[in-house]
């Protein structure tokens, strides 16, 4: 009899302990774990950091973490430089992150790290500059490269009255979305604004706001009738800006770009420029953690997401596969003080 109630108080605790295992593996509890049962680790690689822009997309992805329970790394070059990224990925590989996203400098130096990261088991993704010849699982975009382009030149258009010589000073010659951008801008002037001219693209090394000013001023000094310079990365807006002011050439040579409001505000409050085009980066580096979340939890897009910390609605294009922010936003002397970015 005492055999038989010791073999029974045995089954017990071996149901007991089979329930435990049960309930900590069916997946309840765990949404938020990564490999290695710690939380879930995301990663994101920007151009370069300790610029407003890039700052306010970290801002957005902890906040995000935070909402999500998630382990937010950011990690990027002092100067935009591809080599240092690529090292900076295969870091995080050797870190078994979960998910790593990349705003791409030059598709050639990153793609075979991106495939390296993927073959890892690694969610890899770019965000606000994208790779689409790499084998990326998705590109958190920013705005369409076509509506920014178009969107850009229609608003520089009505500043010099649809007609002039511009120049175009932009950042890396290899940055993606940079050159998609100015390609676009060159469209636009083909199909609609035929009394425009782009008289020269210069590029800057990493984006360098002093290399910006150098190459605004030749292009004033060359062509003494230009009518605008368009300024392709944040970081370039500075160089380009004072340069103009310097000239004494504020309200004759028009300054537009993709500049964040921190960047454009003193330069749109002293009358060098009048608008800048741009989105919410904040947003941004919210989104691009929440997608990295959902690709993680092997969750899919829907054709329109709501997500917490974005105000619209996002939308994802399959066939692309890009998840969209939304519309580029027009940076003016209205709204110019209503951002922390």
């Amino acid at each position: 009899m005492k055999i038989k109630q010791k073999s029974i108080s045995f089954i017990g605790l071996l149901l007991v302990v089979l329930l435990l295992f049960t309930g900590c593996s069916n997946g309840e509890g765990t949404a938020n774990k990564g490999k290695d049962g710690d939380k879930t680790k995301i990663a994101f690689i920007p151009m370069l950091i300790g610029i407003p822009y890039f700052s306010a997309m970290e801002e957005g992805g902890k906040k995000a973490a935070e909402d999500l329970g998630v382990e937010f790394i950011y990690s990027g070059p002092t100067t935009s430089s591809a080599p240092e990224q690529s090292k900076i990925m295969d870091s995080l590989i050797r870190q078994k992150v979960d998910a790593v996203s990349v705003a791409v400098i030059d598709s050639s130096s990153i793609n075979p790290i991106i495939k390296k990261a993927k073959s890892a088991g690694i969610k890899t993704y770019t965000a606000d500059s994208d790779s689409p010849d790499s084998e990326r699982d998705l590109f958190v975009a920013q705005a369409l490269d076509e509506d920014l382009g178009y969107t850009l030149m229609d608003r520089l258009a009505a500043q010099i009255d649809e007609k002039g010589k511009i120049g175009i000073v932009s950042g890396e010659s290899t940055a993606t979305n940079l050159n998609s951008w100015i390609d676009y801008m060159e469209k636009r002037i083909d199909e609609k604004y035929p009394d425009i001219e782009i008289v020269d693209i210069r590029y800057t090394p990493g984006g360098s706001s002093e290399a910006a000013l150098t190459q605004s001023q030749e292009l004033m000094t060359k062509h003494q009738d230009l009518k605008g310079i368009v300024a392709v990365s944040s970081s370039t807006i500075p160089g380009v800006a004072q340069a103009v002011q310097q000239a004494g050439k504020a309200g004759e040579v028009a300054v537009i770009g993709y500049g964040s409001p921190a960047t454009v505000k003193p330069f749109i409050e002293s009358g060098v420029m009048k608008e800048s085009i741009l989105w919410d980066a904040y947003e941004l580096g919210y989104l691009t953690v929440w997608a990295g979340k959902q690709m993680v939890d092997g969750k899919e897009f829907s054709e329109e997401n709501d997500v917490p910390g974005v105000k619209d609605k996002v939308k994802y294009l399959k066939d692309e596969k890009i998840l969209l922010l939304g519309p580029p936003l027009i940076i003016d002397k209205d709204n110019v003080g209503d951002f922390d970015f």
